[in-house]
């Protein structure tokens, strides 16, 4: 009854109410009522009526420190086995206790993904892919003259996609396309005050300030069949053909890492035209992802500085508490040595009483002798007798570490 009430509150917050199978769009709702929903319902079935994926409410869950059914949860629970909701955790400093649901758009760019490309949109320069190479960027540059020396001296050259060597030969038309596309993307990149540079393998990284994005342009792709030779049917008995991953004439720009406001990542050539087309589309997304991803980092950084904050804090309550505890330990052992004193004196009293002649002799010295030491040892032994604000000074030099079993 519960969760029905909580999911009723976040269907009125969304403000549409349609059908159960109808995603209900924008939605807030605080830590407790997602708590309390996730748990009265399968994240999947909860995902539809938010308009989110699984994953994306799974992740918010995570985010808001909300603990999720395990998997199997629901098959017990129509198993009609009991089992215990966990209760919510507090809420880590800085986390909001409400929670903002916002369903993806068309394309699957948030509404923050939009504005941004729109804000890159008004300052990207066209890009132009031109039909031949001229003046080319340094790093085409040096691909170019990587391959013409490697032609010239015979020598081998890595297929970064077939991960093998192969002997070095001129550029195929599908691989010049991807030149060319390169060297427009490149130029744009950096009269938009972005860094482009080269990783280990060939792989390019454009930053700006502290963020980087690793992406590549590659043909796709196919598997085909290939004839096995009669040295291969030796390996391959019964078989006549091997699979082979082979390049075709489709270009495919990729970003090697997910972009903050689910902006696309990847681009092809296809039946909408050809990557050189798209050019434009890829650089004002390269642009706008920057920005949201300064934000998302400065984000993740002050959550990171919250944390040490309040970890530092904690710690400093651990340690004051375990002060407390060793000052109050030291006060005990004088407390001890006070009863102690007490009862060495009442016993003391009751052995002068039983000793009928104080002069008998004991290990050469008189009983009267014996008492009046143990009598001094008692009063040394007592700290309200040898040094009473001596007990306060002893505790004050109590640290952390004087006790090493707490």
């Amino acid at each position: 009854m519960k969760g029905s009430l909580v999911g009723e509150m976040a269907v009125n917050s969304a403000k549409r109410t349609n059908s159960e199978s109808d995603p209900v769009g924008p939605a807030s709702l605080t830590r407790q009522e997602l708590h309390a929903l996730v748990w009265a319902h399968p994240v999947s079935h909860l995902a539809k009526r938010f308009g989110i994926s699984d994953q994306g409410l799974a992740k918010i869950c995570d985010r808001f420190d909300i603990p999720r059914p395990r998997a199997g949860h629901w098959n017990k629970i129509a198993a009609g086995k009991g089992i215990a909701t966990p209760a919510l955790p507090p809420a880590r400093t800085g986390t909001d206790e409400t929670i903002t649901i916002v369903p993806p758009t068309a394309g699957g760019v948030t509404p923050v993904g939009h504005s941004a490309l729109a804000a890159a949109r008004q300052n990207a320069r066209p890009v132009h892919v031109t039909e031949r190479l001229s003046d080319p960027h340094p790093i085409i540059a040096g691909w170019l003259a990587d391959r013409k020396e490697a032609i010239a001296k015979g020598r081998s050259v890595a297929d970064i996609w077939a991960n093998r060597p192969v002997p070095a030969a001129p550029f195929t038309p599908t691989e010049r396309r991807r030149l060319r596309l390169l060297d427009a993307l490149l130029k744009a990149l950096e009269a938009a005050q972005v860094v482009v540079t080269e990783n280990g393998r060939r792989g390019l990284v454009a930053r700006c300030g502290r963020d980087e994005i690793e992406f590549q342009v590659k043909p796709k792709l196919k598997e085909v069949r290939q004839p096995l030779t009669p040295e291969e049917r030796r390996w391959y008995a019964g078989k006549e053909y091997r699979r082979e991953l082979v390049e075709t004439d489709t270009l495919v720009f990729e970003v090697k890492r997910w972009l903050p406001g689910d902006l696309p990542h990847k681009w092809q050539d296809g039946r909408k035209g050809t990557i050189e087309t798209m050019a434009g589309d890829i650089l004002v997304t390269l642009l706008a992802a920057f920005p949201l991803m300064a934000m998302a980092r400065e984000r993740a950084e002050e959550r990171e500085r919250l944390r040490q904050i309040e970890e530092r804090r904690r710690y400093e309550l651990q340690q004051q508490r375990k002060l407390e505890e060793n000052r109050f330990r030291r006060l005990l052992e004088h407390a001890g040595k006070w009863r102690e004193a007490e009862l060495a004196r009442d016993f003391l009293g009751a052995l002068r009483a039983a000793i009928p002649d104080s002069t008998s002799l004991i290990d050469g010295k008189p009983a009267g002798e014996w008492l009046e030491w143990a009598e001094a040892r008692a009063s040394l032994h007592d700290p309200l007798q040898s040094d009473p604000l001596g007990i306060f000074e002893s505790i004050a030099k109590v640290t952390n570490w004087t006790y090493r079993d707490t």
